[in-house]
């Protein structure tokens, strides 16, 4: 063909960088020596399995590039805290990216072969694999940046796959068939047709993960915004009941004063006994100051009650005045939902214990919950996994709680010490009424 095919051991250099650069980036399932014992291993199978493709017949060059296709597959599985399905996405990755260095290297050195040299050789793959591996890894960690996560389809992986795939083959058939529509008929030709192709295929795969990656946002802002509304439903619910309850309430007051009139003193004393009994559970249960958080209280506290479950409140509502009434809806709604389901699952019912405080400071408003828990969590980022089976469905209720954090200047912080998680909300109150609440306090102490 009048031109050198590529050195097995630069394909196997390849092929491990690019797992390589995924293992830095990803999170580790293992630690670092044996981390790195499975890196050396895999590295050594790759440069055995190269070695022997270059020696065999063509006919068992595509089943040894399958097992060598296995082993960066197992690589990426084995190092990286990945499932099946994702780590097969990265692979297709790895895989079409080695093959694109790889070729576009030696297409290079082959054209400046004239000055032929162990030094030119060096610095040529040094070059081309440094920069093309660096540009790998900034695209990569781009992509992997503030804690995202692909979330792939078995039927979006099996694309990205049979583009890798296709694009190797397509890439490698003249050197199977050289009587193709797709063939080069010179070694300069195979290889610009090798280059261009296996450059076609990284191109598109990059393409698919910032689809995917803008899909996966916008599911996870459509799920963020129904759990909004979700929340702030449930607030109106709450309210319109409570207002039926409270004129309820006062209606009943005026009948007790008819019923002292009944003549007959002990029927009319058992009466009004049990009716002032049943009027207890009506009256407001909290008085923080905050309508908004008077109302969701209320459902909680009557949903505690009946499940053994103890809220202590300490709260001053007077200062989330400032606080549009969805954002509030959503933060108590998504801290105190979360912290119910995490109490409810626990046996002992003394354990059941859910503490809610909002207070200002030095300027800032503290939102804090704390809970016991006893299951594991897992973490995903600065968030934590949701237990329920629907994933997809679930889990968003730290990420809304930042969210609106964030919208206020503010900041979310988790602890999870000693059996509790604690959720503290900090929020900048704004100045104008800080002074204003300064300003009440010194009218009150004069």
């Amino acid at each position: 063909m009048g031109m050198e095919d590529i050195p097995k051991l630069y394909t196997a250099l390849a092929e491990w960088l690019a797992c390589v650069i995924f293992v830095l980036l990803l999170k580790r399932r293992r630690g670092n020596l044996e981390t790195a014992a499975i890196l050396v291993g895999s590295l050594a199978l790759l440069c055995v399995l190269q070695a022997v493709i270059g020696i065999v017949p063509i006919g068992l060059w595509l089943p040894l590039m399958a097992v060598a296709l296995a082993v960066m597959y197992g690589t990426l599985l084995l190092c990286c805290r990945l499932t099946p399905t994702t780590a097969a996405f990265y692979w297709s990755v790895a895989f079409i990216m080695a093959e694109f260095v790889a070729s576009l290297e030696w297409q290079f050195y082959s054209f400046f072969r004239a000055l032929d040299g162990a030094l030119l050789r060096g610095a040529v793959f040094l070059v081309f694999y440094s920069a093309s591996y660096l540009l790998l890894y900034r695209l990569e960690r781009r992509q992997l940046s503030e804690g995202w996560n692909l979330d792939l389809t078995r039927h979006e992986v099996l694309s990205a796959a049979v583009v890798s795939v296709g694009a190797f083959l397509i890439s490698n058939i003249s050197y199977v068939n050289p009587n193709t529509p797709m063939s080069g008929q010179h070694g300069a030709d195979i290889f610009y047709i090798r280059t261009l192709v296996d450059f076609g295929g990284v191109v598109m795969l990059v393409a698919f993960q910032e689809h995917w990656r803008e899909l996966q946002s916008r599911r996870e802002a459509d799920a963020i915004q129904n759990l909004f509304q979700h929340q702030y439903e449930q607030y109106r619910i709450s309210q319109e009941s409570i207002d039926l309850i409270h004129r309820k309430y006062h209606d009943l007051k005026h009948q007790i004063g008819i019923l002292r009139m009944e003549t007959d003193a002990g029927k009319r004393e058992e009466y009004l006994r049990q009716l002032e009994s049943g009027l207890g559970s009506f009256a407001a249960v909290q008085n923080t100051g905050s309508a908004v958080l008077d109302t969701i209280l209320a459902t909680k506290q009557r949903y505690c009650a009946d499940h053994q479950i103890t809220l202590n409140v300490v709260a001053d509502g007077k200062q989330l005045g400032f606080i549009e009434v969805m954002d509030l809806c959503s933060i108590f709604g998504n801290a105190l939902d979360n912290a119910i389901e995490s109490v409810e699952k626990l046996e002992d019912a003394e354990k059941r214990l859910i503490r809610l405080a909002v207070y200002a400071k030095n300027g800032l408003l503290m939102i804090r919950t704390d809970n016991y828990f006893e299951s594991p969590l897992k973490k995903n980022g600065d968030n934590f996994e949701t237990t329920k089976a629907d994933k997809a469905s679930h889990g968003y209720g730290i990420k809304n709680i930042r969210y609106i954090a964030g919208k206020y200047n503010g900041s979310v912080s988790i602890d999870t010490t000693d059996g509790w998680f604690s959720l503290k909300v900090l929020i900048p109150i704004p100045e104008e009424r800080d002074a204003a609440n300064v300003g009440t306090a010194v009218h009150s102490a004069g």
